[in-house]
């Protein structure tokens, strides 16, 4: 038998059970029987119920029953504490009238509901000291005992009550409070105030056995546990559980088991040991499970929210588009490499995107040596860039410092991690070099080219937290010299810096503004990194963890802008040079639906707040590693190494085809005025992640299990009343991006996750992965547009309203 539990200190408990059988048995608690999947055939008392897939049935405490099941069953138990319940309810008897194979109503579905939110919550993560899912079992007893609690004046009560009395009760919770105890019939009739012959006959009545046997099992229960569980002797077990001696407890263990205490525990603890055994029966109820959510990924998701949304055309403003101006790429040796190229001009074309953002322009790969000397620096790999990038009308964003090439695993892990050596170069050589630069950049490409560019320093971060300031000073002491050498060519060129992140505390950022702002040359643009994580302490040490904050870019933009006003540091732009859900380019999510819902959520909130976003990062080329051969490795581009687009993609190039002009933007949706009668909404489900997510290292997250890992499973209804426009006929094209259709992900996993694809299957998920396209009419005669969206959890929609002339 293979079952996995809940220790759920509470009032009810779960457990999943995959067996295909159970003998008749009753119990002291109230127990809901869930079918996942496959069929059941239940007996309880003298009657016979069917369930199928999804329904489930209450079995009343004291009521004997038995199933027998399909081979593929995966069943949900959820124990209800009868004393429990009793005293909260304040009720002397509890009797329910619930099983869906016989009754319909609303209420079932509620339950439903309920029951699967619970699932889908609970088993992302072995940790269950959670209130959300502690707060649905409750909304589930709630459920139950609103709908399906029987009167006391209903018929049926009388009924279950029958079968179920007090009496019954106390014998059994007599025996489950005492059985590790020298009890014996005459003890519990003495306490019943009954003759030892009625309370003989009577228990033998209610639970076809004796008091002796029924006892004997109880104990032998708890017993078989600590055989396996505990290092105690036989004798110590014997009397630990209420027997009076070893060959008492041998004797009813034989009867039993057939076969010795000793025998059992030697058997069971062979080899691998019970704990390999436990181990092994909750991977097989895991895989079952994710197996289960794999066929239902929406399963919870029935549930829908509202949202009445009215909105007035005829007030608009210009909306600047900070999103689609830069994406980021990597070094920039790798714009040397013909298929990074290539994937560049694929987003250039694609998304219209202005700027490519490089680093490490200065790197030993590019051959150019600060330290030359006479000042024959060699532009040569730098020209092939440059000429590349000019060639096809795309502007540089170049980062002047030197970073380490990290790909990451996650947070605290590294794939690969190279450290750049940094010569130690004098002002003198620095401005000198820049020099040399900037005159080089000025007679190739004109003037007027390279003051279009951005010319960005950034700043090690770490730098920004040590409590002295000598690695700002040095930071301060080097962007100096390059824009004060830069800006005698042109005070046009647009130099700035530093890359900072507002997580490492609010004082440390405005601590370095107001540095910046004494004595030095200030950035023509701010600019900062935007990755949700925060700082924190383990164990006396500094350690940075995820943030759960789902508006993170949102608050720490508003943070930014009030420490800026705060101490009046002015700069023309504020740039977020790169930002995402996570730094980690192993992580499942990147490649899921919800990335795409999280960047739509992140560009409409970032409207008025920066002047320029950076995705990180255009192409999974750029996280190219040994372990990178199958379709999908968790990367954070926008594309696969394969060129196969991924919904981040399709979320940044339905929100390029906004209008130029904004109506209305909200938590879930922005509406754009096209000119010439024509509309656009651009809506999302953002599902933010469950504690199960910020429990778990990133790369270690599978497949299978994303869909356990959200805050809910709701989708959203949302209604739009667009007023003041123009009457006549207007046709609705929805674009959409989900599980179902344009995710590669999901393409993939139809796919049972093929390893090594061949040109026919990549070139068949680019075929495949692309928006589903719909369309309706509507007629507009009162100046009123009504047009509505439903979208999934972590759906995304591009919607279209055309005026037809």
């Amino acid at each position: 038998m293979y079952e996995d539990s809940i220790v759920e200190k509470d009032i009810i408990t779960l457990k999943i059970k995959v067996q295909t059988g159970e003998g008749p048995h009753l119990h002291d608690n109230i127990e809901l029987l869930y079918i996942l999947e496959g069929t059941l055939r239940l007996t309880v008392e003298d009657e016979v119920f069917s369930l199928n897939q999804d329904d489930f049935v209450i079995i009343n405490a004291g009521k004997r029953h038995s199933y027998l099941a399909s081979e593929n069953i995966l069943l949900g138990v959820f124990a209800i504490s009868y004393p429990r319940l009793s005293d909260m309810l304040n009720l002397d008897f509890l009797v329910f009238w619930c099983n869906s194979a016989i009754d319909k109503s609303e209420a079932y579905e509620d339950a439903r509901r309920t029951i699967r939110n619970i699932l889908n919550q609970y088993f992302g993560n072995r940790s269950k000291e959670n209130i959300y899912l502690k707060s649905q079992f409750y909304f589930l007893l709630h459920i139950l005992t609103s709908n399906f609690l029987l009167n006391p004046k209903d018929k049926r009560f009388e009924t279950g009550k029958n079968r179920f009395d007090d009496r019954l009760y106390e014998i059994l919770h007599y025996i489950q409070m005492n059985y590790n105890k020298d009890i014996s019939l005459g003890d519990l009739s003495g306490k019943l105030y009954l003759s030892n012959a009625y309370l003989s006959k009577y228990i033998k009545k209610r639970l076809g056995i004796s008091f002796v046997t029924y006892l004997n099992q109880i104990r032998l229960q708890h017993a078989v546990s600590d055989l396996l569980h505990n290092n105690g002797s036989i004798i110590r077990i014997a009397l630990d559980n209420g027997f009076s001696n070893v060959g008492a407890f041998n004797k009813a263990f034989k009867e039993a088991y057939q076969m010795t205490p000793s025998s059992y525990q030697k058997k069971f603890k062979a080899k691998e040991g019970v704990f390999d055994k436990q181990k092994e029966a909750e991977d097989l109820i895991q895989d079952r499970l994710n197996e289960y959510f794999e066929k239902h990924p929406n399963m919870a998701s029935d549930s829908y929210t509202d949202q009445e949304i009215s909105a007035d055309a005829a007030v608009v403003r210009e909306l600047h588009k900070n999103w689609n101006e830069m994406i980021n790429i990597g070094a920039a040796s790798d714009l040397l490499k013909s298929d990074m190229q290539e994937h560049v001009l694929m987003l250039r074309n694609k998304l219209n995107l202005e700027y490519v953002r490089f680093w490490n322009v200065f790197s030993a790969e590019m051959y150019i040596n600060i330290k030359a000397a006479d000042g024959q620096y060699n532009f040569d790999r730098l020209n092939r860039v440059l000429d590349f990038l000019v060639a096809n009308e795309i502007k540089p964003y170049m980062d002047m410092g030197y970073k380490p090439k990290r790909i990451l695993r996650n947070l605290h892990s590294a794939l690969v991690e190279e450290e750049l050596e940094t010569k130690s170069e004098t002002q003198e050589e620095v401005g000198a070099f820049i020099s040399a630069l900037t005159v080089h950049l000025i007679n190739r490409y004109g003037i007027e080219e390279v003051e279009t560019w951005y010319f960005e320093l950034w700043k090690e971060e770490e730098e920004s937290r040590a409590e002295d300031c000598s690695g700002e000073e040095k930071y301060f002491r080097l962007f100096d010299t390059i824009a004060g050498t830069m800006k005698q060519y042109s005070p046009n060129f647009r130099i700035g810096g530093a890359g900072l992140g507002i997580r490492f505390g609010q004082k440390n950022f405005k601590d370095l503004l107001a540095n910046w702002k004494t004595n030095h040359i200030l950035p023509d643009f701010l600019t900062l990194y935007c990755y949700p994580f925060t700082p924190g302490e383990l164990e006396g040490k500094q350690v940075t963890k995820p943030s759960t904050d789902r508006s993170y870019m949102k608050n720490q933009l508003i943070m930014a802008r009030e420490l800026m006003e705060e101490i009046d540091f002015q700069v023309k732009e504020l740039h977020v040079t790169e930002w995402s859900s996570t730094v980690s380019n192993r992580n499942v999510f990147n490649d899921h639906c919800n990335k795409g819902a999280y960047l739509v959520k992140n560009m409409i909130d970032s409207i008025g707040l920066a002047d320029l976003t950076g995705y990180w990062l255009g192409s999974d080329l750029f996280a190219d590693f040994y372990d990178s051969q199958p379709v999908l490795n968790g990367g954070c581009g926008l594309i696969t190494k394969d060129g196969i687009l991924k919904p981040a993609f399709y979320a940044m190039d339905f929100m390029n085809k906004s209008g130029k002009q904004l109506i209305q933007k909200g938590d879930n949706y922005i509406m754009t005025y096209c000119g010439h009668s024509n509309y656009c909404i651009v809506c999302h489900n953002y599902k933010h992640y469950n504690y199960s997510y910020f429990l778990r290292m990133e790369n270690e997250i599978g497949i299978r299990e994303i869909n356990q890992m959200f805050i809910d499973r709701d989708k959203i209804n949302l209604k739009f009343h667009i007023n003041n426009v123009k009457n006549g006929s207007y046709q609705i094209k929805i674009h959409s991006i989900n599980q179902h259709h344009g995710s590669v992900q999901d393409e993939w996993m139809r796919m049972n996750l093929i390893t090594a694809a061949n040109k026919e299957e990549i070139e068949y998920l680019k075929r495949v992965c692309t928006p589903r396209l719909s369309v309706i009419r509507c007629d507009v005669k009162d100046s009123t547009l009504n047009a509505e969206a439903t979208l999934e959890p972590n759906e995304i929609q591009y919607i279209q309203i055309m005026y037809q002339y």
